[in-house]
């Protein structure tokens, strides 16, 4: 069979400010979805290119997938819609022409993945139904603007979604498996009637590949294509990293099934179908989303992508640089110039990427400089300069050009400006390479040492090369940046250079200096003749395994063997220490708000004369919350257990305050607040524990005047006081052990799913974020110490991730230094479930883009005091913690 023609660059969507995460080809032009929040529509001019004509803005999270439904296919929406859906946990429906909402549709827990459309199934009516898949394990079926079906059985997150033209429907997920199922709209949800174990690891992508069946994309770096009885045909292998998407056409260029596959690896394959791999193209990243054009209007309905977007057979790729790329095999309709622009890029990323391995560098240094540069250091034009910083203490190097000095500058991402450090004007003197040693060959040259980086189970290793004599700083620096490892680690991977290069540093450890600025833009220190870091103890002989994720030493959180890099001590984590709220308010002005709202209330609500009367009932409860507050910590520490504070009458006292409407609830939370803290026999906690005091925090509307009725009516209302003392009395109802402790575990799901919203809404108070980082501390210490009850053991950690990922999210930028301990709070809680709920947990939080936000929130801590220190060694501890269950390997080679 003839090759097929070359695809060549045809044009550049650009318009999305962060990645192109969906794409897809309809009749009104090309839709992409981005990490911006966003979903766009492109229509085609007369000279072939594409401007956007609509952006569609509402999703309050990454928008991650994106279909069309044509006209007249589904009843719900006769005249075409656009689908979108997001990493905000919802699937949205869109107007095409006037790009407003017709539709939100919620149920998904987590992330919605994928997208696609459900033809009727036999006898039934309505037209095509809208499928959904998520993290959540689940997919859903929507009709009427409600859900009409879930279907539950994967044991991982579903990560995409199949809807084959004769009405099956299939799922990929995490769990590494295929599932085909048979919809039933209704309570049944309909089931699962075949899975295939398609790969060694994650199904992230499938499509439909014409006249043979489907193809799959894994996490284990191939594709797959099958036939429709689940018989492997062919096996797609060439991909160096995960494999995001594929896409299939037929009658393309050269006649037959034409593939794609999209990777982290950072390009696009071109593929036939029975596995020959016809062509390789490079992108500026990696590619989350491809699609086909189709080769004419009257392509067959199975092949990717629909009628009317112009270019039949070309290839639509959505990349992490923001840019939504076509390329077509006619070369009547490539781009010279935009092909040679990206070229030019990749050919510049290239040669820096080589010049940093071959540790070359600008020889001299400028007019000031009596040195050589240090080995690896990427010098650049003044133009560089015209770019905005990737993010906040990006470093550049720039050659002056009158002076020809080279000029350090660091990224300020709040005064969105490149801020000069000094000039470079000396490097480290290179101590004799590798005197005695065997030289290893790697990337075109020799070096004194290689070590084998794994990037994951099975995947090929990476190498870490330098010479004896390099900045382990810069080493670091290099390895870091082409890996996406957090900065954080920089300091960690220079000490296990400096031990596993067996002395051969040279003695002035510490990076260059810098003149002026006073600022070392490695490590943050002073330049000059500032302090440098103390010399590290002797290695043992030969060299030392580095482990990030097992076997050997974590240089991150001190797991593993006995040799290796000196591992840190985990500061915070695991966090099992429950935390209360027992500070006590002014009892005169609780005294007097609870005679001011009692006086409004009907009759039949009202505390009596002599309960509020000097002596009475009230100040009576009011005099004991002092020793209540106490108690927990005095039984700690007694030989003997203490006297119970709280009484059966002040409990009979506070449930008739417990039962008055939402307006005048707040004095009654504080007050238990404080009476569940009283840990002795028989007093508050254990009294307020009974059924007929707790309630039942599960039931849809708790019966009113128990504990479980106070917190529902608490969070419906809109009062930030009820919130904040609803949160700190949940806090303090799930710090203590006893059975109301049982009693807030046993319900906690509820509660999260209660207290999310006010918690969560913009504008909420600091408190009230407070409260809800506190609670969610309290429960992850449960996680930790396997006090869970058995039927939140499975569902509770994830929902308590989710809730963790979502507050992190809502603290303002502000939150480093205004929101310091809501901020360390809800950092060190995650790190610990994450810790407790191993492997599968952290990988759903990674999908999640955990560690975007934790690294948001430590560049903001970063040059700050205490406080700002030890959120940064939080989120150090957490992305370790991450890092040791889904991440990177490295053995001294």
């Amino acid at each position: 069979m003839a090759s097929p023609p070359e695809f060549q660059l045809r044009g550049e969507l650009r318009g999305h400010d962060e990645d192109v995460r969906g794409v897809a080809v309809c009749p009104l032009g090309i839709l992409t979805a981005s990490r911006d929040k966003t979903a766009k529509l492109w229509t085609e001019a007369a000279d072939g290119g594409y401007s956007c004509s609509h952006t569609y803005v509402g999703h309050t999270d990454f928008v991650v997938a994106v279909l069309y439904v044509p006209p007249g296919v589904s009843e719900d929406y006769p005249t075409g819609a656009i689908v979108t859906g997001s990493r905000d946990a919802s699937v949205r429906v869109w107007d095409p022409a006037s790009a407003s909402c017709a539709a939100p549709l919620t149920g998904h827990q987590y992330q919605v993945t994928a997208l696609g459309l459900l033809p009727p199934g036999e006898g039934q009516g309505g037209g095509a139904a809208i499928v959904s898949a998520s993290l959540d394990k689940t997919l859903r079926v929507w009709r009427g603007g409600k859900c009409a079906a879930v279907l539950s059985g994967h044991e991982g997150p579903v990560l995409c979604l199949l809807c084959l033209p004769g009405g099956e429907l299939l799922s990929g997920s995490g769990d590494a498996s295929v599932r085909q199922w048979a919809v039933a709209e209704g309570e049944g949800g309909g089931v699962c009637v075949r899975t295939i174990k398609a790969h060694t690891d994650t199904v992230r992508g499938m499509c439909v590949v014409p006249g043979l069946g489907f193809a799959t994309a894994s996490h284990d770096m191939s594709c797959k294509v099958w036939d429709s009885s689940g018989t492997c045909l062919s096996e797609l292998l060439g991909h160096t990293a995960i494999v995001y998407c594929v896409a299939a056409c037929e009658g393309g260029p050269a006649g037959g099934v034409l593939l794609a596959s999209g990777s982290e690896d950072n390009t696009a394959r071109l593929w036939r179908a029975s596995g020959e791999c016809l062509q390789v193209i490079e992108h500026p990243g990696n590619i989350w989303a491809l699609d086909f054009l189709p080769p004419s209007p009257s392509a067959p309905s199975g092949a990717s992508g629909s009628a009317g977007a112009g270019g039949g057979g070309d290839l639509l790729t959505g990349c992490s640089d923001a840019v939504a790329r076509l390329w077509t095999p006619a070369p009547d309709r490539a781009s010279p110039a935009a092909a040679a622009a990206l070229a030019s890029l990749l050919a510049e990323r290239k040669a820096a990427r080589e010049a940093a391995a071959a540790g070359g560098g600008e020889g001299g240094a400028g007019a000031g400089g009596g040195g050589a540069l240090p080995p690896g250091l990427k010098v650049e034009e003044a133009f560089a300069l015209s770019q905005p910083g990737g993010k906040d203490g990006e470093n550049k190097f720039v050659k002056d050009g009158a002076t020809g000095d080279v000029v350090a500058y660091s990224w300020d991402a709040k005064a969105f400006q490149w801020e000069k450090i000094g000039v470079v004007v000396e490097g480290p003197q290179v101590a004799a390479r590798g005197a005695g040693k065997t030289k290893k060959y790697h990337g075109g040259r020799e070096w004194d040492f290689v070590f084998d980086v794994d990037v994951g189970e099975g995947l090929p290793p990476k190498k870490l090369a330098m010479d004896a004599g390099d900045n382990p700083y810069l080493v670091a620096q290099r390895f870091i940046g082409e890996h996406d490892l957090p900065p954080y680690f920089q300091e960690q991977i220079v000490q296990f250079i400096t031990q596993n290069t067996g002395g051969a540093q040279p003695a002035a450890l510490a990076p260059m200096d810098v003149t002026g600025g006073g600022c070392d833009p490695f490590t943050g220190g002073g330049g000059g003749e500032g302090p440098r870091p103390p010399a590290p103890r002797p290695p043992p002989p030969g060299p030392q395994p580095m482990d990030i994720t097992g076997g050997g030493v974590d240089p991150f959180t001190g797991g593993g063997g006995s040799r290796g890099l000196p591992a840190p001590k985990s500061q915070f984590l695991p966090a099992t220490t429950c935390l209360v709220f027992d500070n006590l308010p002014a009892a005169d002005a609780l005294a007097r708000k609870v005679r001011e709202f009692s006086a409004a209330l009907p009759p039949e609500q009202r505390l009596s004369e002599a309960e509020l009367a000097p002596g009475g009932a009230l100040e009576a409860l009011l005099a004991k919350l002092p020793r209540a507050a106490a108690s927990a910590a005095a039984a700690k520490g007694a030989a003997a257990a203490p006297a119970p504070a709280i009484a059966p009458a002040d409990v009979a006292l506070l449930r008739r305050l417990l039962a008055w409407p939402p307006p005048q609830l707040f004095p009654a939370l504080d007050l238990a607040r404080l009476a569940v803290l009283d840990a002795a026999p028989g007093g508050g906690a254990e009294l307020l524990a009974a059924p007929g005091a707790a309630g039942d925090l599960n039931a849809p509307n708790p019966e009113p005047g128990t504990l479980a009725g106070a917190l529902a009516s608490a969070f419906s209302s809109p009062l930030p006081a009820n919130h904040q003392l609803a949160l700190r009395l949940a806090a303090n109802a799930a710090a203590l052990p006893g059975p109301l402790r049982a009693w807030a575990l046993g319900g906690a799901g509820a509660a999260l799913d209660r207290l999310s919203g006010p918690c969560l809404a913009p504008g909420a108070p600091k408190a009230v974020r407070l409260g809800g980082a506190t609670l969610l501390a309290n429960l992850a210490a449960a996680a930790a110490l396997g006090q869970l009850p058995p039927e939140q053991a499975e569902g509770l950690p994830m929902q308590a991730v989710s809730f963790g990922l979502e507050l992190l999210s809502a603290l303002p930028p502000s939150a480093v230094v205004e929101e310091a301990d809501a901020a360390f709070r809800c950092l060190t809680a995650l790190g610990t479930l994450l810790g407790a709920g191993g492997r599968e947990l952290c990988q759903v939080a990674k999908d999640l883009d955990v560690n975007d936000r934790i690294h948001a929130l430590m560049a903001a801590a970063r040059g700050g005091g205490a406080a700002e220190g030890r959120l940064l060694q939080a989120g150090i501890e957490v992305t370790a913690v991450i890092a040791r269950a889904t991440g990177v390997r490295i053995q001294g080679e």
